[in-house]
């Protein structure tokens, strides 16, 4: 489901889901964890940025989850 405060986001499933996963309050405790700058979350979440093939990669090394479970949610946000 999208999130109706970001309407343009297609990465809104799976950042809430590793935010809720991991017990993360914010986007901010997320970045810290993806090891990037707050903006680029909000970037994308904002429809700024295109979520890429190096952020499919570094989620999966932060997360454990697979490539295609990545896929599919974010797939699931277009």
């Amino acid at each position: 489901m999208r999130n109706k405060n970001y309407p343009n986001d297609t990465s809104g499933t799976l950042f809430d889901s590793i935010k809720q996963d991991h017990g993360f309050k914010n986007d901010a405790a997320l970045a810290r964890f993806l090891e990037i700058n707050t903006p680029v979350i909000s970037k994308m979440r904002h429809g700024k940025l295109p979520f890429g093939p190096q952020m499919i990669l570094d989620v999966h090394d932060k997360t454990g989850l697979s490539i295609f479970t990545i896929r599919k949610m974010i797939a699931s946000e277009k």
